[in-house]
């Protein structure tokens, strides 16, 4: 059941809805004087218990016998024989005036249904709520450096809601890996105002809102709370809101073990479950029902890998901790995921390097990061490390790959 945006009152619309109980539209008005309704309680937040009629956006889009937020049928006032039309329509609003207190009239379903209406779709349902649809691009994935270049805000869920786009000029160059996914370049940006310069523009989107979706949202939140932080003020508060992300519902929706997987690509589900023999037949079946499904029957193996894991061609060593990108060493783990390592290694947070030593980290990862610091120890410049740090790592594990020379695509970043 969803409830309402303000939560101002707690009438008998919600205990009659807590009871089971049904709003009936159709029965004859109470005889009730307009003073009675208007002692009645303040409104109760909103339960759409009920299924209305009609696909329109506004509180009043959808007719039919109005009912108020205490579940009763609004007053109707008995029209004299002599009366026009417009004389009972006025003495009805005069009446409804009267009988239902400001804050039920604000939020009155209007709108009950007839017997043969059709659901209302989620948007619909959440048409009272204030939900906010949002989305960041960015400079890269480095929470610490990087900056939102773009901010995408839809209010509602439907094709016809209201949505707006800020671009912002950013202090940092664009990554080139984030550019390959977005394809914004600086250039773009020229003219735009700097994100800091919009903070209370932003927040205010939202501070009304209590619904917040996205998708794998937590990236997007991050990266918005930095900018806050990055102009000294305090980052907006998602804590009293209701968060959904919309690629965690997918994964939990759909479960991706191999019993499911069995059931999708073969068409039934296996037994012996979990016993290795049963499983490495279970996965043989699967595999061939997968690229059967797709499409990639023709497809080489190293096509298909590629498929797997994209940016495994890219990884240094057998994990993907770092990375080559550009032809350069990438951090591809921490709070510097995305950031040059000579950067990491020349800047203010070196410690982090330092820390990675004294960890369980595979051994790889611990002598290349040893390297970088001793060689970012012997430079006055960053940058002057950047090509000494390749090259150390070209010749002890090898150049980069053909497929890694071209800007990986930080899938985060999207």
């Amino acid at each position: 059941m969803l409830a309402g945006p303000t939560g101002k009152a707690h009438g008998e619309a919600a205990k009659a809805a807590e009871a089971g109980g049904q709003l009936d539209v159709a029965r004859p008005a109470p005889q009730a004087s307009a003073s009675e309704l208007a002692a009645e309680s303040p409104a109760p937040v909103v339960e759409l218990t009920e299924p209305r009629a009609g696909r329109g956006r506004g509180k009043r889009a959808n007719r039919g016998a109005a009912v108020s937020l205490a579940g009763e049928p609004v007053l109707e006032p008995v029209m004299d024989r002599g009366a026009t039309t417009a004389d009972a329509s006025e003495a009805k609003n005069e009446a409804n005036s009267e009988a239902v207190p400001a804050a039920a009239r604000e939020l009155a379903l209007t709108d009950a249904a007839p017997a043969d209406a059709a659901p209302l779709t989620l948007g619909e349902q959440l048409a009272n709520m204030r939900v906010v649809v949002f989305d960041v691009e960015t400079t890269g994935t480095d929470r610490r450096n990087d900056q939102v270049i773009e901010l995408g805000v839809q209010t509602g869920l439907d094709q016809l809601a209201n949505g707006r786009t800020w671009r912002f000029r950013p202090d940092v160059p664009i990554h080139p890996g984030a550019q390959a996914v977005h394809g914004i370049s600086m250039a773009e940006l020229e003219g735009c105002p700097a994100f800091r310069d919009c903070l209370d523009e932003v927040a205010a989107v939202f501070e009304r809102a209590e619904v917040i979706i996205g998708y794998n949202i937590a990236f997007d939140i991050d990266m918005l709370a930095a900018e806050y932080e990055r102009a000294g003020r305090k980052p907006i508060d998602f804590s009293g809101k209701t968060i959904i992300d919309a690629f965690r519902l997918w994964q939990q929706c759909e479960p991706r073990s191999l019993q499911h997987a069995h059931q999708r690509f073969v068409g039934d589900r296996f037994t012996a479950a979990h016993s290795a023999s049963a499983d490495v037949a279970a996965t043989g079946r699967v595999l061939t029902g997968m690229l059967r499904a797709f499409g990639l029957e023709q497809q080489d193996w190293v096509a298909i890998a590629g498929l797997c894991d994209p940016q495994r061609a890219t990884w240094i060593g057998p994990t993907r901790h770092l990375r080559w990108e550009s032809g350069v060493v990438t951090l591809g783990f921490g709070k510097h995921a995305g950031a040059a390592l000579h950067k990491v290694a020349h800047g203010p947070d070196r410690s982090f390097l330092r820390w990675v030593l004294d960890r369980d980290f595979p051994p790889h990862v611990v002598e290349i990061c040893r390297a970088a610091l001793e060689l970012a120890s012997r430079v006055a410049q960053a940058e002057d490390v950047a090509e000494p740090i390749s090259a150390w790592v070209r010749e002890r594990f090898g150049a980069p790959s053909a497929a890694s020379a071209a800007p990986a695509a930080l899938s985060a970043a999207s």
